[in-house]
């Protein structure tokens, strides 16, 4: 085995690291707290925004499905963890926490407000499925025990807009 000794001056080794261009240890890197912060306040608004839209769906007396407010919860939850990713705080992840269980929850909903399964029309005979309904007039409640007597009877449900 042969070992050789070289011998570098002052001169030869500042040229040769910068040649290398050996990174600067000695500084930190830092983000700016406003990093992410359009992120942060676009994602919260998108969150609510579907809360917003959908009470005033429900003012106006519009009851369709929300099926944007799940939507725009879980866009706003990408959008908050976008702002978190740029630059970590507890506010961020709170937020994110925040709507993250907004977004879920609204799924929940969705998911929970689906009508049951048409099973198709009653045939002439068959006897009218068990129910329970709050009267529209006084909110007494309404059962399938009250159509019972001497007479058919047809129960008609209008759904008041087409």
């Amino acid at each position: 085995m042969a070992f050789i000794a070289l011998r570098i001056g002052p001169a030869a080794l500042a040229s040769a690291a910068a040649l290398v261009m050996l990174p600067d240890m000695s500084t930190t890197t830092t983000t700016s707290p406003a990093a992410g912060r359009g992120l942060l306040w676009l994602g919260l608004g998108c969150a609510f925004l579907g809360l917003g839209v959908y009470v005033v769906q429900l003012r106006g007396g519009r009851f369709d499905t929300p099926w944007y407010a799940p939507a725009l919860a879980t866009l706003g939850t990408g959008l908050v963890l976008m702002a978190l990713w740029r630059r970590r705080s507890v506010w961020r992840v709170l937020s994110l926490v925040l709507v993250a269980l907004l977004a879920s929850g609204e799924w929940w909903f969705l998911e929970q407000s689906r009508l049951p399964a048409y099973t198709g029309p009653l045939a002439d005979g068959t006897p009218f499925p068990e129910f329970r309904a709050a009267r529209a007039d006084d909110g007494k409640p309404f059962r399938r025990d009250h159509l019972k007597g001497k007479q058919d009877t047809v129960l008609v449900f209008f759904r008041g807009r087409w």
